[in-house]
């Protein structure tokens, strides 16, 4: 009888867990760093009169740089998490991999070792 007790016991143990499990799951977590980057739009004029914008939107993200009559744009498929992102380039071969630390109303972008300050757009 001891033996069936424990089975009992057993069973309900994990029966609760495959519960928790299934119910924990179901979520989607939007409180991370990547959420608040690529849900909105960011800006920084640099000295020297070059400006930078960032955007992402659905499963694209867009880098434009101008500076006087000169301007690109970085524009491709994008895979981010709380701390970097990369943009895929596969027509030109290439990928940029860049990191970033959010802040209340900016972010510190970080390409190559170089820093800039992009200030969200509202």
């Amino acid at each position: 009888m001891a033996k069936c007790g424990n089975t009992i016991k057993l069973f309900f143990v994990l029966m609760t867990m495959t519960v928790c499990f299934v119910f924990s799951s179901c979520t989607t977590d939007t409180s991370g760093y990547k959420e608040e980057l690529v849900s909105e739009k960011w800006q920084a004029d640099l000295d020297g009169g070059a400006s930078v914008y960032l955007e992402f939107s659905n499963d694209t993200a867009t880098l434009k740089i101008s500076n006087a009559d000169s301007s690109t744009e970085i524009q491709g498929k994008y895979f981010a998490d709380d701390d970097s992102f990369v943009i895929f380039m596969p027509e030109i071969g290439r990928n940029y991999s860049f990191s970033y630390i959010p802040s209340k109303s900016f972010i510190e972008l970080t390409y190559d070792g170089n820093t800039i300050k992009m200030d969200r757009v509202s």
